[in-house]
């Protein structure tokens, strides 16, 4: 929780917008504070490239930094990858529908046009081994891939352990409340904490 209040601490005090202001400001308006240059630094992912482009950025420009917290060995990690979203078949469906649901998701990954489709017209991660002939068209993604062929460890996300909407919810109220100056570290440790533990305890009990 140190290291997670030296990088808050570091957003809202080295940042174009007053800490006073951030629930006002949008997604949008990072994305524009960044491609106006009056930003240095935009935390995302490799799925913001076609907004950047799209407001203006030349995206051969673009370079992405692993978010350096202070915790042992983290130079040699790479970039955080991962996702919350799940291809998904409807059990419930004919099992001809279901079949037929498996042969396109199979198509979409092995076959030549499946593959340019989702890396050269959608610009997507493919961690499939099909993909190693059709390089993204999205910069940001061979960034990514660059970290992992020069031997650095790719943080894995924890969306599907976190316990709960609810959960980062309180979380999050507490990071505002603390960068208004309304409220205390200690909130922002409690709500998660001892909000991930209450909710553990829940479900396990």
């Amino acid at each position: 929780m140190d290291n997670y209040k030296n990088i808050w601490d570091l957003y809202i005090t080295d940042s174009v917008c007053a800490p006073t202001l951030l629930s006002s400001k949008t997604g949008e308006d990072a994305t524009a504070d960044f491609a106006l240059g009056d930003a240095v630094f935009y935390q995302n992912g490799t799925w913001a490239y076609n907004d950047l482009v799209d407001a203006g950025m030349d995206g051969d420009s673009l370079g992405m930094l692993p978010i350096y917290i202070g915790a042992p060995g983290e130079e040699n990690q790479g970039l955080c990858t991962g996702s919350e979203n799940y291809w998904c078949v409807n059990k419930n469906a004919s099992p001809e529908d279901i079949q037929a649901t498996l042969d396109f998701m199979n198509w979409v990954v092995t076959s030549e046009t499946g593959c340019k489709a989702l890396t050269e017209e959608m610009g997507f991660v493919c961690p499939f081994k099909a993909f190693d002939s059709y390089p993204a068209s999205n910069p940001l993604v061979n960034i990514a891939n660059d970290y992992v062929s020069n031997g650095k460890t790719s943080v894995a996300w924890t969306f599907t352990t976190m316990p709960s909407e609810n959960w980062k919810n309180n979380v999050g109220s507490a990071l505002l409340e603390y960068a208004q100056g309304t409220g205390q570290w200690d909130a922002v440790v409690t709500a998660f904490v001892d909000g991930w533990a209450e909710e553990y305890a829940a479900v396990n009990n």
